[in-house]
Order: C-alpha cells, then sequence, then structure tokens
C-alpha cells in the first residue's frame, strides 16, 4: 500500500519535507486526511508548521473539508498538534485553526483545539470572533463550548449564550473592510505575478485563488481569471485553464484577450475546432491583434492535421 512506498522512499532518503507543486507530503497527506501516512511523516520528523502557498499549513488542510465528510479528520488533526503545530497561526485571510473548525462545522476539533490551550479570541479579516461566526452559522453547541473561554464585547450589551445570538441573528457580522480587501487582493496578485515569473505556476494560481475571496470588482475578476487560466495552462492543467478562461468570457464577453485564453486552453485539450472558434471570436473584437491572427492560423493547421488523421 501508500504507507510501504512511503516508508521505502524514507528509507532511501528522500527529505521527509521535500517541497512540491502541492507542498510538502504532510502537505497532500493532510490535504488528503491520510491519518496512518501522517503519522508516518512525523514520525520521520516532517515539519508540522511548514507553511505553504498562500499561508497554508498541514493543520490548516487537515481540518478544511474540501467534500462532504461522515466523520471530522479529528485524529489527523490529534496527531500534528501532538507534533508541535502552532494553535494558534493565521491563516492567508485571517482564520486561526479555531476559526476553521467553527466554519467548516467540526465541533469536535473545535473543543480539542481549545482544550489544548488554542486562543479563541482571534478575530478574522473582518473582526468577527469564533463564538460570532458560530452564532451566525447556527451552531448553538459551538457557542455553549466558547462562550466561557471568550473574553466578552463592549458591543453586544447582553453578554449572554442567547444574547450573542439573537445580536448577530438581528445584525449579521460584521462586513468586510473594503479599503483592507483592495490591499490584500493587490498584494496577492503581486505574490502571484512573482510566482508565475519563478515557474511556480500551482502557487500563482493558488494566489490568484485567495485574491478571488477578497471581493475585486467585475473587471478585476475577468483579469484575474484570465491570469489563473494561464497559470493552470502553463501547470498543464487544461480543464482548469478551460474553466478559468470560460467564465472569464463570461465576466467580459468584449475582452479578446478572454478569447484568447478559452482557444490557449483548447489547444492543450486538443480541442482544435473549438479553438478556432475562440480565437475567431478574439479576431472579431480586435482584427489587428497580431496574437490572435498567429493563434487561429496554428489552431487551423491543428485542425486540418487532426482531420487528416482520422481519415
Amino acid at each position: 500500500g501508500y504507507c510501504e512506498i512511503v516508508e521505502l522512499l524514507l528509507s532511501r532518503g528522500i527529505d521527509v519535507d521535500l517541497d512540491s507543486a502541492q507542498g510538502t507530503p504532510l502537505h497532500a497527506a493532510a490535504i488528503a486526511k491520510d491519518h496512518d501516512i501522517i503519522k508516518i511523516l512525523l514520525e520521520h520528523h516532517a515539519d508540522p508548521n511548514k507553511v505553504f502557498g498562500l499561508g497554508y499549513t498541514p493543520l490548516s488542510w487537515a481540518i478544511r473539508a474540501f467534500e462532504p465528510m461522515s466523520r471530522e479528520p479529528l485524529e489527523c488533526v490529534k496527531l500534528l498538534v501532538k507534533a508541535g503545530a502552532d494553535l494558534n497561526f493565521i491563516d492567508f485571510d485571517g482564520g486561526s485553526y479555531v476559526m476553521l473548525a467553527v466554519k467548516f462545522g467540526f465541533p469536535g476539533i473545535m473543543k480539542f483545539l481549545l482544550d489544548a490551550g488554542a486562543n479563541p479570541n482571534i478575530p478574522d479579516e473582518c473582526g468577527n470572533t469564533p463564538i460570532e461566526v458560530a452564532a451566525s452559522k447556527g451552531s448553538r453547541d459551538m457557542v455553549e463550548m466558547l462562550f466561557p473561554l471568550t473574553s466578552p464585547s463592549s458591543t453586544l450589551s447582553d453578554w449572554s449564550i442567547d444574547g450573542i445570538i439573537s445580536h448577530v441573528k438581528h445584525f449579521g457580522l460584521k462586513p468586510r473592510d473594503k479599503q483592507k480587501c483592495a490591499k490584500i487582493r493587490a498584494e496577492l496578485k503581486q505574490k502571484a505575478s512573482e510566482a508565475f515569473k519563478e515557474g511556480k505556476y500551482y502557487v500563482a494560481s493558488e494566489m490568484y485563488t485567495g485574491a478571488m475571496a477578497f471581493d475585486p470588482s467585475p473587471d478585476d475578476c475577468a483579469t484575474i481569471l484570465a491570469n489563473r487560466s494561464l497559470s493552470t495552462l502553463r501547470g498543464g492543467n487544461g480543464r482548469a485553464a478551460l474553466s478559468d478562461a470560460t467564465m472569464c468570457r463570461m465576466a467580459r464577453p468584449l475582452w479578446p484577450k478572454a478569447c484568447y485564453r478559452e482557444g490557449a486552453a483548447l489547444m492543450l485539450l486538443k480541442r482544435y475546432e473549438r479553438a478556432c472558434e475562440a480565437f475567431a471570436d478574439g479576431l472579431k473584437l480586435d482584427p489587428t491583434n497580431g496574437d490572435l491572427a498567429n493563434a487561429l492560423r496554428e489552431a487551423q493547421e491543428a485542425a486540418k492535421n487532426a482531420r487528416s488523421r482520422e481519415k
């Protein structure tokens, strides 16, 4: 099985913290919620606090749920905390591990983190605390666990479990600060551009994904999608590149670059006829665009050769 393969590679001297497009082996094991492999890697002194991409650690990946889960990945979290994971690390969007447990609906993980000494008062980038987010999600059990450990808020006249739930129900959570969002978005885009220039295409696409989370304008959203499409294209992921390019065209239907990105993704997927259509659409919008004209000729030639091979 995979455990034996991991043991073999480590016995041959492979670096347990070897960086890859998706982080270290411990990051990958945490994403997969693979308790056994996490245990093996930690026994070989893998770093539980190694930061990757936007600021993801193995513990943040272990807590994040990418699909509905039948049970909480609590055992993975326990292993990482026992190995020395920093309980109060703050994610790129201002979220602590306690906040992540609240957002993903994992009361068992949240209780374990609190019992281990995690700070329940660390707010997110909007200034909302875990207890407020738990109240907004209707998670009374989490509110009850957090209440005795959370510092009272001066903005709430009734500092009680029912008072907190009632306040959030009527007034909602604190909104995002637009200037702060714009600043973080610009920083992430700059980091994405730098990663792209260094050939770190997966990291670049992750940075663009992060930028998308900070309320871009429609035009800025289209630009980010176009850049993320190029990053995933260079990384060899044609499907993801096409998905972003298609959304980009929907966001800015009269933008020639969106057509070019879609055509480039279709070329990688060897869907040459559709690539011709995308490049042709771009040329209609910008008849003097040399890049689009050259791309269309290449697509037409590729489509012609593909038809010849089919005969």
